[in-house]
Formats: structure tokens, C-alpha cells, sequence
């Protein structure tokens, strides 16, 4: 896709979908700083809109034509960038919540998560350790990440962006690994125990790992 209009009709592969998640990213911290700084402005909304650059959705926008397909600045848009997820996406039943904890990568890095967050909860001292909290918040990460791209599906234009969502969750997995390795290394907790956690969180990589590879597999079409 590199090089092309990104809402041409290719199918995007991993890396495409990469691209646009990292955009996401950017364009989600800009507006959670703007947030903080003019939450309490009266005017906030619309300040926020036009640093964003979403003001000409007010101004200059095809708003009439009730469609983003006539639009010409549908390119620049993060609104519409963002349709294009949800239009893709597979609508929510009371089956997926269910298919999601099916998956033994999210059942056992949500397990992962729920371990960490109540050992280290009534450890004085350590609780408030900032590789210990760091820690907790990639583990939340594996599971949510996982949810999110079985949220996006497994239909052949959104299996790729449900592997990116998966390759996040895999960082974070490494992430935790790495991160309560530093806690074991300050000698804060029973080595007994931070060696349980330290496997543990090394089992979930490794599962998420495997379910990318099965996600990976499923596609046909290359």
C-alpha cells in the first residue's frame, strides 16, 4: 500500500494496518494532551477540533451529501479514517464476548493480568513501584489487544489488522517479561514467587505467539 491512496480498494496487509494503528497512535496522544490542557475551557470541543483538524468538518466539509464517498477531503479526514475500521469491522452479537475468552492467548493473559494485579496490590512499598505498575499495565494490554483484533475479524479485509492488533499484544507480552525481570532484579519480592510470575507471563507470549501464527495461516489469498 505504501505509496498509494490509502483507501484504495487493495487489501491491506500487515504492515498496512501497522501504519495506520501507529497513526492512530499518534493522532489519540495529541488529542488526550489537548484534552488535559483545555478540558476545562469553555470553548473546549471546538478548540480541540481545530487543532485536531477537524474543523472543516464544520466549514468546508460535503456534510451534505450525507456520504464520505463524494467527500474530496475524505483523504485528510480522521473521521473517516476511523469509519473505515468500523465499516469493516463485524458487528457486535451476544456470541462474541463469549468467542473471545475461547481464545487460550486472551484467557490466559487475562489470568496473567488478574495475578499480578492482586499480588502486588497489598505489597508495601512495592505497589507503588514503577516497574511494577508498568508491568500491570502491559499485562492489561495482551488481552486488550487480542479482544480488539478479534473485535476486527477474520474476513479477508480485516484478518491483517487483526494480526497488528495481535503483534501489539505480543510486545506488551515481551514487555512484561522484560519489566518484572527488573523487578526480580531489585530483589523487592521472594524470588520464589517473581520466578512463578516471571513463567507465567513467558507461557502467554508464547500463546500469543502461537495464535498469530494460526491467524497468519488463515490467510489464503497470497
Amino acid at each position: 500500500m505504501e505509496g498509494k491512496d490509502y483507501y484504495e480498494d487493495d487489501d491491506w496487509n500487515e504492515d498496512d494496518w501497522e501504519r495506520f494503528l501507529q497513526k492512530a497512535d499518534v493522532r489519540t496522544a495529541k488529542y488526550v494532551e489537548l484534552f488535559e490542557t483545555l478540558h476545562n475551557h469553555p470553548d473546549c470541543d471546538n478548540l480541540i477540533a481545530k487543532e485536531m483538524g477537524w474543523d472543516h468538518k464544520y466549514e468546508d466539509c460535503s456534510y451534505k451529501n450525507k456520504s464520505c464517498d463524494n467527500c474530496g477531503k475524505r483523504d485528510e479526514c480522521h473521521i473517516f479514517e476511523v469509519n473505515q475500521v468500523f465499516n469493516n469491522a463485524i458487528e457486535y452479537d451476544e456470541t462474541t464476548e463469549g468467542d473471545v475468552k475461547k481464545i487460550i492467548a486472551y484467557e490466559k493473559s487475562y489470568n496473567l493480568y488478574i495475578k499480578l494485579s492482586k499480588y502486588f496490590k497489598n505489597r508495601k512499598g512495592v505497589n507503588v513501584d514503577e516497574d511494577v505498575l508498568e508491568a500491570i499495565s502491559a499485562s492489561s494490554m495482551i488481552p486488550a489487544k487480542i479482544a480488539g483484533g478479534h473485535g476486527m475479524g477474520y474476513e479477508k479485509d480485516t484478518l491483517c489488522g487483526n494480526i497488528a492488533n495481535c503483534k501489539r499484544s505480543l510486545k506488551n507480552a515481551r514487555k512484561c517479561v522484560y519489566l518484572l525481570e527488573i523487578v526480580r532484579a531489585k530483589s523487592t519480592c521472594p524470588d520464589r514467587d517473581i520466578n512463578i510470575l516471571i513463567s507465567e507471563a513467558i507461557k502467554v507470549e508464547r500463546e500469543v505467539l502461537k495464535w498469530i501464527e494460526y491467524l497468519r495461516s488463515r490467510i489464503w489469498w497470497r
